[in-house]
């Protein structure tokens, strides 16, 4: 019987391995070399069907700048005038999304606040509220780009992990999985405890 435990506590563990083999991917966005108003300089990425995740995470980059200075902050180092500022655009399927702080237009600064960071350390931990998903109904591709023209004076980038979201019968068999294995653990101590002296 407890072999029998084992052999489905391997199978949902391996269904969990693989969930965890295509956690997330990181896009590094440059803020001069993957800029434009058209995505003529986007980082693709192939996906397969399904649902994913779009978040903000500090990797390469943590924000951008795409003015090269920063002026008019307040005294908290928000609100700027000119500063940097978490945003980007994706394509999917010929429409394109906009992410992040002033929707990705640029020039309108974070909606949070009104106006752009004078670091980015302050641009990143502001972005923590910036969330969103896409689903691909089959395989295809994903291209991330920073919105903007003039790209002479642009400083930093933006990093984005794209994660895939797990189907509800993935999160079956992992919870029957971890299940399985906790019984089997307890039927075994259970069995061990079970030991009469003569």
């Amino acid at each position: 019987m407890l072999r029998k435990f084992a052999i489905v506590g391997a199978i949902a563990c391996s269904t969990l391995a693989a969930t965890s083999a295509t956690a997330a991917s990181i896009i590094n966005l440059d803020g001069k070399g993957n800029a434009s108003l058209n995505g003529d300089n986007a980082v693709n990425l192939d996906l397969a069907a399904g649902t994913y995740e779009l978040v903000f995470v500090d990797s390469l980059f943590t924000a951008f700048n795409r003015f090269g200075t920063t002026s008019g902050c307040d005294s908290l180092g928000a609100n700027c005038r000119l500063g940097f500022e978490n945003s980007a655009r994706f394509i999917i399927d010929g429409t394109t999304y906009l992410f992040g702080d002033g929707n990705a237009s640029g020039g309108i600064g974070p909606q949070a606040t009104g106006g752009y960071y004078s670091t980015a350390a302050q641009a990143f931990a502001s972005s923590g509220v910036y969330k969103t998903s896409f689903t691909l109904a089959s395989p295809g591709s994903a291209s991330f780009f920073i919105y903007d023209d003039n790209l002479s004076d642009n400083t930093g980038g933006i990093s984005l992990a794209v994660s895939a979201v797990p189907e509800p019968a993935t999160w079956f068999m992992m919870l029957l999985g971890i299940g399985v294995i906790g019984y089997a653990m307890r039927k075994r101590s259970s069995v061990r405890a079970t030991v009469s002296y003569a």
